[in-house]
């Protein structure tokens, strides 16, 4: 992992789940990392588990929805380390409802944190990567966008655009010294995802999944820290070399 060595990566969504073990692994392997999400409190204990570990972080609450908190993100990276290699999307939010029974501004959430945070992020990212002709932008991306996730269907659109945008941003930068790659993942526990869930509802969309076979608990569920290695697998390739789509599942799924 010398390739990641003194880097300066960003880590959206980074106080919880698979951000704070991304920024973890990314920083036992020599990054040093910039952890963004809307929690300080939070962003303060996973920066101090990995300064206690020998490694460098800064923690910059950032709230993905805001475009000037975003901005923010980049230049405190760049006034902090002087360089931006790479940034790593990973703040997301899903909501659990039908479209009959959909309420706006949870649509409007998760749309605006998603997929608008993500376009926020990579904007003000290649302003220095273009600039140096260098960089990586890896947007995690959900099995849900490909496939038919009753109840999820919102989130999982968000999801597919965000993987869409990522092949059209590929195009248009690949020539240029940027690499930009997804991680999709798939049944991901302890990532507090679920904790934005309507309760009531949330237990109908679980039968639903199980009945179609999305979910199956008995195949064994997917932690930060299997996704955290895949994201530090995509960081570390050395050039030319690119990683484009990685889809990371339990064995059995």
């Amino acid at each position: 992992m010398d390739a990641l060595r003194d880097r300066v990566v960003i880590v959206t969504g980074a106080s919880g789940g698979i951000g704070a073990a991304a920024a973890e692994a990314l920083a036992a392997a020599g990054a040093r990392v910039v952890l963004a999400a809307r929690r300080p409190e939070a962003l303060e204990n996973v920066c101090e588990r990995i300064c206690q570990a020998g490694g460098t972080a800064v923690p910059v609450p950032t709230d993905m929805r805001n475009e000037q908190s975003v901005e923010h993100l980049i230049e405190a990276a760049l006034e902090t380390y002087g360089a931006l290699d790479a940034l790593v999307n990973n703040a997301a939010v899903g909501m659990v409802r039908t479209i009959a029974d959909g309420r706006t501004e949870e649509w409007l959430t998760m749309i605006e944190t998603n997929l608008l945070g993500t376009l926020f992020a990579c904007r003000a990212a290649l302003r220095p990567m273009l600039a140096r002709g260098a960089g990586d932008i890896l947007n995690v991306t959900s099995a849900a966008a490909y496939e038919a996730w009753p109840y999820l269907a919102v989130y999982a659109a968000t999801k597919a655009a965000v993987h869409a945008l990522s092949q059209g941003l590929r195009a248009e930068v690949a020539d240029k010294g940027i690499r930009v790659m997804t991680l999709e993942v798939h049944n991901v526990s302890g990532t507090g995802f679920a904790g934005s869930f309507d309760p009531a509802v949330a237990k109908e969309a679980v039968k639903h999944w199980e009945q179609r076979g999305l979910l199956r608990r008995a195949s064994g569920m997917l932690q930060p820290q299997d996704a955290a290695r895949a994201i530090v697998f995509q960081l570390a390739q050395p050039n030319p070399a690119s990683v484009h789509h990685l889809s990371l599942r339990a064995r059995a799924n």
